[in-house]
């Protein structure tokens, strides 16, 4: 496709536009992403589509919806953990709806590793556009379209080429042979400096090397991908599936009869960073297992005999219990502890894998082979983009409020000023009946408020959201 003028313009100008809305993240990190990160998002949408019109909202509703959500959310809440994945995350999103949503009777197709390295390559191929990219603008959009104006347009390049580095020489050694003349050019140099903005010049830097970007990521991105589905699944030795799988399961299930009076416990110890190392070692060693677990139930899934697939049964049901075993621990630590961004979503991830878990077993039973790793991907896809446009922040301080009030908890209600003025109008409903208990609690609250004010509230209404309105008004 052929980068036409008045697209190479739209593309500059919301280059120019994104750069200098999103400039501040630079001094402010995440906290600069608003309205203008939503804008931004729905304009990268606008561009991908103008160059390849193929995408559909009714096919591919699944993936459009979610991402979205996720470009919503920058205009709702601060959330700034949340922010911050996002802006990692939602480029690889993009990217792989865009290879996906390429393969001819992609929703037939089944996920493996063999699409996913296809996916992959289809990723990076815009590293491969943009020398064509720029190609384009140079040779249809700024250069002249007259042969005779080319031919002069470069000579006047080669001259310059020439010009500037010899220029230096000669001001370099005529500055040697005169004083006054060296002083001269040394004023001229500082003037020329001190007149220049660097900032600014670095700012069209950037938004020239955007605008390449787009449009690389847009021609990268687009066009039909050629594949074949595997069409035949490749068997594995039974004998050698069912003895790994029979080991492991024999090492899990002593496991589970040693640690059968500890995997439901009734309370934490008493010493909090002891409970926090219990916790946190045994949930991310057990997580880790349900990695390794998921892996291993993909390369035999299907793959072997009826022995071998029930023994796949029992070591994915061993597998579960493991993490309703840490499960049962991260919520007893956040119930006695309380919430907070990390143990929210450490809780949000362990049921999580939980569920792919109890899936996989179910798939296990099922008469036909279930296209398991395209599931699995949906539901993480929903499950970020459920979490990404809740109020986060509002949900822990008001668990928090709850589970202060329980005899058996150990919260301290003082370090939720760790959260954002997401929590502002909560703040003033139960300051004085919950929050302002002694002078201390007042002072921390009552700076909590006015750096939240400083921050928040001083910024340009394209860094904001709906959240930093409410608070400010």
């Amino acid at each position: 496709m052929l980068i036409s003028n008045r697209l190479l313009a739209w593309v500059s100008l919301f280059s120019v536009l994104a750069v200098w809305s999103h400039w501040n993240i630079f001094s402010i990190s995440v906290f600069a992403l608003g309205f203008n990160a939503t804008l931004f998002g729905v304009g990268v949408a606008i561009v991908l589509y103008c160059v390849d019109s193929s995408y559909s909202s009714k096919r591919d509703w699944a993936w459009l919806i979610p991402m979205f959500l996720i470009s919503v959310s920058y205009s709702l809440y601060e959330n700034p953990w949340l922010k911050l994945i996002s802006l990692f995350l939602l480029p690889i999103i993009v990217g792989v709806f865009c290879a996906y949503s390429h393969f001819s009777e992609h929703k037939t197709l089944v996920w493996n590793g063999k699409l996913l390295g296809a996916i992959s390559m289809r990723l990076f191929k815009p590293l491969g556009e943009i020398s064509n990219v720029v190609m384009a603008i140079f040779n249809r959009s700024v250069l002249p379209t007259s042969e005779v104006h080319k031919s002069t347009l470069s000579r006047v390049l080669r001259g310059l080429v020439l010009l500037i580095p010899l220029s230096f020489v000669v001001l370099l050694l005529l500055s040697s042979a005169d004083a006054l003349f060296a002083a001269l050019v040394r004023q001229s140099f500082l003037s020329v400096l001190n007149a220049m903005n660097f900032v600014t010049i670095f700012k069209l830097v950037l938004s020239a090397v955007l605008t390449v970007a787009l449009l690389a990521m847009a021609l990268g991105w687009s066009g039909v991908i050629d594949y074949e589905d595997a069409t035949e699944t490749k068997e594995i030795d039974g004998l050698v599936a069912g003895i790994v799988l029979g080991g492991l399961l024999l090492i899990y299930t002593a496991f589970l009869i040693l640690q059968l009076d500890n995997l439901v416990i009734a309370e934490l110890p008493d010493n909090y960073h002891e409970a926090e190392r219990m916790v946190k070692s045994g949930f991310w060693q057990l997580f880790l297992l349900a990695v390794l677990n998921t892996g291993l139930f993909f390369v035999v899934y299907r793959k072997t005999g009826m022995i071998a697939q029930w023994v796949l049964r029992v070591f994915i049901i061993a597998s579960s219990l493991l993490m309703v075993s840490a499960a049962w621990k991260l919520g007893l630590y956040n119930y006695t502890f309380g919430l907070s961004y990390e143990k929210f979503f450490a809780a949000y991830t362990a049921l999580f894998a939980l569920g792919v878990l109890l899936y996989l077993v179910a798939a296990s039973f099922s008469p036909k082979r279930r296209n398991a790793v395209k599931s699995i991907a949906f539901a993480a896809l929903w499950g970020y983009t459920i979490a990404s446009i809740s109020p986060i922040e509002r949900i822990i301080f008001h668990t928090n409020l709850y589970l202060a009030e329980q005899s058996s908890t150990r919260i301290t209600l003082t370090q939720l000023t760790q959260l954002s003025l997401d929590v502002w109008d909560d703040v003033d409903g139960v300051y004085s009946a919950k929050l302002a208990v002694s002078a201390n609690d007042q002072r921390l609250w009552r700076t909590w408020r006015r750096r939240q004010h400083h921050e928040m509230c001083k910024r340009a209404w394209y860094e904001t959201n709906l959240s930093v309105i409410a608070a400010c008004r």
